[in-house]
C-alpha cells in the first residue's frame, strides 16, 4: 500500500471504464440479431444457413478444445460472436460445408497459434473472410472500382446500377423528400440510389447490406462503451478524405471530387469498421496507438478499395492493420516507459 497526503490507495487502482467482455459480447450478439431478423424477414435462407454453419463450426472447435483439455464445458459468448461475424462475411453461394470448415479452421488456428480468444493479434473474422475470397472469388461481388470501368459507364454510381444494384420502392419518395425539405436550402441534390445503399444494398454478402443498422449499432456500442470510437472513427475519416481527394484523379484528373457516401456504403466498410476493426485483442491499447492504427488502416483501405465497392478490400485492410499492430504496441510501450520516467 502507498500513502499520499494521508489517503491510502492500493498499488494498482483499477477502474473499469468500459463494459466487461461478457456484456460487450451480449450487446454485439443482440445487435447482430437485428440484422439476422432482417435476413429472415427478407426470406434469405441461404444467408441464414451460412451464418448457422459458421456458428456451428466455431462452437464445435471450442467444445473440442474443452474436451481435449479436460475442461468443464463452458458457454463462450466470444466464440458465438466470432462465428456470427464470420457467417455475415460469407457470400450466399459459397457453400455451407465450406463455411463450416472455414469457421472451424479460423478458430482452430486462433487456439493453436495464439492461445485462444483475447491473445490473437490476427482477427479470425478478417482472416476467414480473406481466405474465403482467395479460395472462391467468383462467389463474391465483382470489383467495381477500376478507372476504365467507371469511365466507361460515366460514373461510380452508374457502375453499381449496371452491376445489379436494386433500388428500393421507397428510394424515389425518400430521396425527393430529403432534397425538397433538407438539402434544397443548402444547394445540394441527392441522386436516387443512395437511400437503397443505406437501407439495403441487396448484396450477396450479408455484411454489406444493412448500412443503417450497422451505423445505428455503432451509436449503441459507443454510448455504452462496448467498443472504442477512436479506431473506427480515424479509419472512416481517413478513408473518406482519401476518397474525396484522390479517387477521381485516375478517371477525370480532378482532385476533391470523390464520392465519400458511395464509398462508405459499399464493400462492407461500415460493418467492418464497427464490428471487426474494434476487436480488442487485435487492436492497439492506447488512444494514440488506436488513432495511428485507424489512420494507417484508412490509407490501406483506399489503396485496396479505391472509390469503393470492393468485394473484400475492407477485411484485407483489417488484416494488414493487424500485422502492424504489434509494431504500434511496441511504440506504445516505449512511450509509456518514457512517461513513467518523468515521474520517477
Amino acid at each position: 500500500m502507498k500513502t499520499y497526503l494521508n489517503v491510502v490507495l492500493p498499488a494498482p487502482p483499477f477502474i473499469y471504464t468500459r463494459s466487461l467482455v461478457l456484456k460487450t459480447d451480449i450487446m454485439l450478439i443482440s445487435l447482430l440479431c437485428i440484422q439476422l431478423a432482417l435476413l429472415a424477414f427478407s426470406m434469405d435462407f441461404y444467408a441464414l444457413l451460412n451464418i448457422a454453419c459458421a456458428l456451428l463450426g466455431a462452437v464445435s472447435v471450442e467444445y473440442l478444445f474443452q474436451y481435449m483439455n479436460k475442461c468443464p464445458v463452458k458457454f463462450s459468448t466470444q466464440v458465438i460472436t466470432t462465428g456470427l461475424l464470420i457467417g455475415f462475411f460469407m457470400p450466399i453461394s459459397i457453400g455451407f460445408v465450406f463455411v463450416f470448415f472455414l469457421s472451424a479452421f479460423s478458430l482452430f488456428v486462433s487456439k493453436i497459434i495464439f492461445g485462444g480468444s483475447g491473445k490473437n493479434w490476427i482477427n479470425p473474422v478478417a482472416a476467414a473472410a480473406c481466405i474465403a475470397y482467395i479460395s472462391h472469388p467468383e462467389s463474391f461481388p465483382p470489383a467495381l472500382y477500376g478507372a476504365a470501368l467507371i469511365r466507361g459507364h460515366g460514373g461510380f454510381f452508374q457502375v453499381l446500377e449496371a452491376n445489379g444494384l436494386l433500388k428500393l420502392k421507397t428510394d424515389f419518395s425518400v430521396t425527393s423528400l430529403l432534397n425538397s425539405v433538407l438539402l434544397h436550402g443548402i444547394g445540394v441534390t441527392l441522386p436516387e440510389g443512395y437511400v437503397s445503399l443505406f437501407l439495403n444494398s441487396t448484396s450477396v454478402v450479408p455484411a454489406f447490406r444493412y448500412n443503417i443498422i450497422s451505423l445505428l449499432s455503432s451509436v449503441v456500442l459507443f454510448a455504452f462503451k462496448a467498443a472504442d470510437y477512436i479506431l473506427p472513427s480515424c479509419f472512416l475519416i481517413t478513408y473518406g478524405i482519401a476518397v474525396f481527394v484522390f479517387s477521381q484523379v485516375p478517371i477525370t484528373g480532378a482532385y476533391f471530387s470523390g464520392d465519400i457516401l458511395a464509398a462508405l456504403l459499399t464493400g462492407g466498410i461500415l460493418f467492418s469498421a464497427f464490428f471487426v476493426l474494434t476487436e480488442p485483442s487485435s487492436s492497439p491499447k492506447t488512444k494514440y496507438g488506436k488513432a495511428l492504427c485507424g489512420f494507417l488502416t484508412g490509407i490501406i483501405a483506399f489503396c485496396i478499395c479505391g472509390s469503393g465497392a470492393s468485394p473484400a478490400g475492407a477485411v484485407f485492410s483489417v488484416l494488414f492493420a493487424n500485422m502492424i499492430t504489434p509494431l504500434i504496441e511496441k511504440m506504445e510501450v516505449k512511450i509509456q516507459a518514457g512517461k513513467r520516467k518523468l515521474y520517477e
